[in-house]
């Protein structure tokens, strides 16, 4: 049943590593490796270093024969400097679901990291495929 709420984030950092650190979910479950029923703790997520020009996708999702979506959150590190927040929210049964990118920081063009996000079904059903491409200017 929720099953069919589901997203799968790529992250692809132009160039620096990103670290994805404070991973959690609200609702639902993180999977790996594209299996819905290989469920991963956060801690799995949390601290994955993601090399420059290199990609690294979460996959969450609600949990089997369960009238529950998915939400979620995890922000983007460049070492120490955080370089903003992704969150989602996928409801079971809703009409309208969220994929929200907060760069943090000072406000452009004073942030010197720019992260565009694409992709995100924003109505019913699963939210999909989404990317998050950042950049160190």
């Amino acid at each position: 049943m929720a099953y069919a709420q589901w997203v799968a984030i790529t992250i692809y950092p132009s160039n620096f590593e990103v670290t994805l650190k404070n991973v959690a979910h609200s609702w639902g479950k993180f999977y790996s490796d594209g299996n819905k029923d290989k469920e991963i703790e956060p801690s799995a997520i949390n601290g994955v270093k993601i090399p420059q020009k290199g990609s690294y996708t979460v996959y969450a999702c609600g949990r089997s024969d369960s009238a529950s979506g998915t939400e979620g959150s995890f922000d983007l590190y460049d070492g120490n400097t955080k370089v903003g927040t992704y969150s989602w929210d996928c409801p079971w049964g809703s009409k309208e679901n969220t994929s929200t990118w907060t760069p943090y920081g000072a406000a452009a063009p004073n942030n010197p990291f720019v992260t565009q996000q694409s992709g995100a079904n924003l109505d019913s059903g699963a939210l999909g495929n989404v990317t998050l491409q950042t950049t160190e200017l």
